[in-house]
């Protein structure tokens, strides 16, 4: 029987001290593992499911993925839901991290998937160690281990991404025991060392996967290293809070990685009416022109010609309101006709966003790259999703140079794409302004400045990668200091658990405090209280029961705009 992989369990099972009292709390899930691992088929699947808590993290809307690609300035929109008319107001406020939050699951959604799969990885490697034999004299247990340690590889990669610290989990780890958290840094340390250890594993083994593990990839045990391989270049390049970070960065090997690992992913979608986890709320809705998705005028009013953006920005945020600009560009509308399009964006005389929640997020211009699968069918989400593509990693290669001090070999990067939208080169050198009339301008410039080679970069990077995985404009923005002022830099560990474990309840963001641990939100728990424990850890226990059911329910109840 197939364990549905959900909150945290290895959080709940630790033995929480209270006045010095223990509490035991026990893991309802405990049952499920004992059926999940009753027989070779049933590890298998198990251990083959935990890939599709990867694809989650990366692919659903239910999730942090809309507010932060909000937070970055590249998608926008004023609806409560997915909380990103919280997280996407200026100047920005406080993380609402509180287990009482509408919106709990931007920050406990990827927490929760990501321990769901290494947990599901490490049951399945601890039965193999143990000495069950998955086909006839063990032959798929090499494959099935090598999968296991991929998962649990790219999990804890996207810990280290999205929070600012976590706990590190696998097969050796005794959960019933005390666990301590590790900065982002160090979590990503060892997600870099998991992820070239199961590359190397998989390697020196020898299998086919079953084409329904990574759906429609029935990959060799090469290929699935070169997709592991790529995933050493996405971790490390992404890692990175700040620029100065971002310096630090081991960008020779970035690029080895990523020049000499798979770079094209596309996986299968099925019709999301059934129970399949193969659908992409990015593609769907977060690119979707009519209710949910528009580009924000922070960047497409980098390739504005009119000079209409720059007067957008001499007005005070609250004044501000869509207007229509002209392009270059050929990825953008030559005309502002409704629907009409360039070859990534598209015109929209409408507005669809509610002005009392800002007018300065309504926009005119939307993205249209993905609309063959928005128009597969209506919200069955079939047709191939993207899941990596070539120019997210030629252009990791392109700052890489740029930050080596090589500026015309990053140039002969960006020049490939813009050449496609009919722009002219950019100039080899790190001072020199592009070309007028220049796309883009300087980000949050008033005066119109044209943007030089580092702008063009950025500007690239952002236009090339849009909704391909989540996180990805985000933590681009992040790592070279072009958020807004006061953004978030990554997660706080979720309040539920931090309630469930007695630790203070914390939070990032909001203006004067850009990503800095600050604004503390009172835990809900009375400190030294063993029946407020009892209290918080049964309401929590509860959670884990009913959160299948919120997922799912978030597929359907969440699509209503609030």
């Amino acid at each position: 029987m197939t364990r549905k992989l959900t909150f945290p369990a290895f959080a709940l099972a630790l033995m929480v001290g209270f006045s010095g009292c223990e509490l035991a709390v026990e893991n309802p899930n405990q049952p499920d593992r004992a059926r999940a691992l009753a027989g070779p088929d049933d590890v298998e699947t198990l251990i083959s499911s935990s890939f599709q808590q990867v694809w989650a993290i990366g692919h659903y809307w239910n999730n942090a993925n809309f507010a932060f690609n909000h937070m970055s300035s590249r998608h926008t929109a004023t609806w409560g839901n997915m909380a990103m008319n919280d997280l996407g107001r200026e100047p920005r406020e406080p993380l609402p991290n509180t287990a009482s939050y509408r919106w709990a699951y931007v920050f406990e959604a990827n927490w929760g998937n990501a321990y769901g799969g290494i947990s599901a990885a490490s049951d399945g490697i601890r039965a193999i160690e143990a000495g069950l034999e998955i086909g006839a004299g063990g032959e798929r247990n090499a494959r099935a281990s090598v999968f296991a340690q991929t998962s649990q590889a790219i999990l804890s990669c996207l810990l280290s991404l999205w929070y600012d610290q976590a706990f590190i989990v696998d097969e050796t780890v005794d959960v019933g025991g005390e666990l301590a958290t590790v900065p982002y840094t160090a979590m990503n340390t060892y997600a870099m060392g998991k992820l070239k250890a199961a590359e190397t594993a998989a390697r020196a083994a020898s299998f086919t996967l079953d084409g329904t593990w990574i759906n429609g990839n029935a990959w060799s045990n090469t290929q699935l290293a070169d997709y592991l391989l790529a995933w050493q270049a996405r971790c490390a390049a992404n890692v990175p809070r700040t620029s100065a970070e971002a310096d630090a960065a081991n960008w020779t090997q970035i690029i080895a990685d990523g020049t000499a690992g798979i770079r094209t992913v596309t996986v299968t979608g099925v019709d999301s009416s059934g129970d399949t986890p193969w659908w992409d709320g990015l593609k769907s809705l977060m690119a979707e022109n009519a209710t949910w998705h528009r580009m924000h005028m922070d960047w497409a009013g980098m390739a504005d010609q009119s000079g209409q953006y720059q007067d957008w920005l001499t007005l005070p945020t609250e004044q501000r309101t869509a207007r229509q600009m002209t392009f270059v560009d050929t990825r953008y509308p030559a005309n502002n006709v409704n629907g009409e399009r360039g070859s990534k964006h598209q015109y929209n005389s409408t507005i669809i966003f509610r002005p009392e929640r800002g007018t300065y997020r309504q926009s005119h211009y939307g993205d249209i790259r993905h609309d063959a699968y928005q128009s597969s069918c209506s919200f069955c989400f079939f047709g191939p999703m993207e899941h990596m593509i070539p120019a997210e990693f030629d252009h990791y290669k392109a700052e890489g140079l740029y930050r080596a001090g090589d500026y015309a070999g990053a140039a002969a990067i960006v020049n490939v794409s813009r050449a496609a939208a009919g722009l002219p080169d950019a100039p080899s050198n790190a001072t020199t302004a592009l070309s007028s009339p220049c796309t883009p301008k300087k980000r949050y410039d008033v005066n119109g400045r044209c943007g030089n080679l580092q702008d063009a970069m950025w500007f690239e990077h952002f236009e090339e990668v849009f909704n391909v995985f989540g996180g990805l404009e985000f933590w681009h923005g992040r790592r070279n200091n072009i958020l807004p002022a006061g953004t978030a830099l990554h997660l706080p560990m979720p309040a539920a658990d931090l309630e469930v474990l007695q630790q203070a309840i914390y939070t990032f963001g909001g203006a004067g405090n850009a990503g800095a641990a600050g604004n503390p939100i009172p835990p809900s728990v009375v400190p030294g209280s063993l029946d407020s424990a009892l209290e918080r850890a049964t309401f929590t226990l509860a959670r884990m029961e009913d959160w299948q059911n919120q997922m799912k329910k978030a597929k359907s109840t969440d699509l209503v705009v609030r």
